[in-house]
């Protein structure tokens, strides 16, 4: 085993991070958002602590928490926009938050996730938290917000940062 590889070995935890299971605790955490403003390390501690058995993708969970409370407004207004069938104001979370998962994943997120890998874990996202329903709806709105991906890109150099509905409290 070359010196690389044991150093590594050594440090196997950091390897643990598990992005599908770190994809959960981002979506409790954004569904927690939904009724207070949280305090980061507070909401991380308690709920985290003693109750998963796994790492948190600590970078990727920052990132993704921070970007979508920035960019909320815009990824609100391209799925109203591109699928407008899909009433924000009368839809549940488990239909909402998995799709805002992946538009700021394609969007935002530094490091590039394949679209259908991501299209996946937030169909699994809206089966695991949401109804019967919710993985068709979910999936539908994503495969049509991928088609309009060029779209997105055009509308968001021209949106102005307001939106009509307001989903994470700040």
């Amino acid at each position: 085993m070359s010196e690389d590889k044991t150093v590594l070995a050594e440090n196997s935890w950091i390897k643990t991070a598990h992005r599908k299971k770190t994809r959960k605790f981002l979506y409790q955490k954004l569904y927690a958002s939904t009724f207070w403003k949280i305090d980061n390390a507070n909401f991380d501690e308690s709920f985290y602590n003693d109750v998963f058995e796994f790492d948190v993708d600590v970078k990727y969970l920052n990132d993704m928490y921070s970007l979508i409370l920035e960019k909320e407004g815009f990824l609100l207004f391209i799925i109203t926009k591109l699928a407008p069938k899909f009433k924000l104001e009368s839809m549940g979370m488990s239909y909402i938050l998995p799709i805002i998962i992946w538009a700021c994943e394609m969007l935002y997120l530094e490091e590039e996730i394949p679209a259908k890998v991501s299209i996946n874990e937030s169909v699994e996202l809206a089966k695991v938290y949401g109804d019967d329903s919710s993985k068709k709806i979910v999936n539908w709105v994503m495969n049509k917000l991928y088609k309009g991906f060029d779209d997105m890109q055009k509308d968001l150099e021209k949106f102005d940062g307001k939106s009509d509905f307001v989903l994470l409290k700040k």
